[in-house]
């Protein structure tokens, strides 16, 4: 792997499980919104990359990033008193 393959996968997974994070988070028109952009981004990231394994590695990556975010976030919302 080269590092702009390792760059770019990691780009793609943070944005990737951002949105999905915030997906879960906020409520209708946004959360469709959200769902499309991180679908776009899928869809780019295979696009440019045709590797299994740098596909493997986006998902998982993705999926890590969006337990990360969604646990920052949900006791950033739980401090703040929002939730």
């Amino acid at each position: 792997m080269k590092l702009t393959e390792a760059l770019w996968m990691t780009l793609a997974s943070i944005l990737t499980g951002l949105t999905l994070s915030c997906f879960s988070l906020v409520k209708a028109p946004w959360n469709a919104i959200l769902s499309l952009l991180a679908i776009l981004i899928v869809m780019f990231y295979f696009r440019k990359n045709e590797r299994r394994g740098l596909r493997i590695g986006f998902v998982v990556f993705s999926v890590l990033y969006y337990i990360l975010f969604i646990f920052i976030l949900s006791t950033y919302l739980y401090v703040r008193g929002l939730v």
